[in-house]
């Protein structure tokens, strides 16, 4: 009679079902072990999509920067470059695969890099954003006005660089620089107003008393001015006073300030001229002869003088030696007439 077998034990198969659960530390170990891999699983994802994002923001900063008219560079705390967007290699017509990981002076001339060598250990061992206006020349030559800021940072293995941004700021210099020389020059004839010979003059007597010097400030008024504008126009007594101009150009050098105060009066000063006071009357009188034999003039014209030395140990502010020198125009003048 054929043998009866007993059914089998499902509980004696370790790996069946019901032998887990039949197992209490089997069961709560593969649990842990679940627990474990759902968490690698999701730090897994947390770092890919990480990694997806700073690559995103990688190429959008790179395109932004790319776009953007400013130059910005990074260099690390050996003064080698390691980033810098697209406008930067353009403006010094460099390539980026021969650039990155060299220092500016394997870049540039070796005064230049120099100086951009102390800007960035200034940079590295401090705290705050430090800001310059430089004259730098593109790739062509062009100089060009920049404002930059450079600051610190570090990354987050604790690794210094120095960061720079500069914007073109050529235009607004130009737009300034022309401001500024309209508000110190005169309209008609180019020279400085009074305000630009005040600018100029005051510092340059402070320097030659300092190094000894003697100057001279010389106050000439255009005689026979009031006879042209009376006979001839306004028009014609602008045409004198800009001739007046060119002859005082012509007489004193080009290192000296030439201005003219307002009307038909004119200042000049003249630093180290030692005692050449009256050489100067004489080039002054050569001029007059020159200013009234010009054909042109249909009257008879002259410059009246004051001419003030300024020896090195003078105390007499500039405004005072304008006023001495006038009275003695004004006296030169009135023996003139008398």
């Amino acid at each position: 009679m054929p043998t009866t077998r007993p059914s089998p034990d499902p509980t004696a198969d370790a790996n069946h079902p019901q032998a887990v659960t039949a197992d209490p530390a089997r069961l709560a170990a593969l649990e842990a072990d679940n627990a474990r891999l759902q968490l690698e699983l999701s730090a897994a994802e947390i770092r890919i999509a990480e990694s997806d994002l700073i690559r995103r923001d990688s190429l959008l900063l790179r395109a932004f920067m790319d776009r953007s008219d400013t130059i910005a560079w990074l260099k690390d705390e050996r003064g080698r470059l390691v980033w810098a967007n697209r406008n930067w290699f353009e403006r010094f017509g460099l390539h980026e695969v021969d650039t990155l990981d060299k220092t500016d002076f394997e870049l540039f001339g070796h005064d230049d890099a120099a100086r951009a060598r102390v800007q960035d250990l200034d940079i590295l061992g401090g705290h705050e954003p430090r800001r310059s206006v430089e004259i730098v020349q593109d790739a062509d030559g062009t100089a060009r006005c920049w404002q930059i800021t450079r600051f610190p940072f570090h990354d987050s293995l604790g690794h210094r660089y120095i960061g720079s941004i500069a914007s073109d700021d050529t235009d607004r210099a130009r737009q300034y620089e022309d401001i500024r020389r309209q508000s110190i020059s005169d309209p008609l004839t180019g020279l400085l107003n009074r305000r630009g010979f005040d600018l100029q003059a005051a510092p340059e007597l402070s320097r030659a008393r300092r190094r000894g010097a003697s100057c001279v400030l010389a106050f000439v008024d255009l005689d026979g001015l009031k006879s042209v504008n009376d006979r001839l126009g306004h028009a014609a007594g602008d045409a004198i006073i800009v001739l007046a101009a060119m002859l005082l150009r012509k007489v004193f050098r080009s290192t000296d300030i030439v201005a003219r105060m307002g009307g038909d009066e004119f200042a000049v000063f003249a630093p180290d001229t030692g005692a050449e006071v009256d050489a100067i009357r004489r080039r002054l009188a050569r001029a007059v002869e020159e200013l009234s034999a010009n054909p042109i003039l249909e009257a008879q014209l002259g410059f009246s003088v004051g001419l003030r030395p300024c020896p090195p140990d003078s105390r007499e502010s500039l405004e005072q030696l304008i006023a001495e020198a006038d009275q003695l125009m004004y006296r030169d003048k009135q023996g003139k007439r008398g």
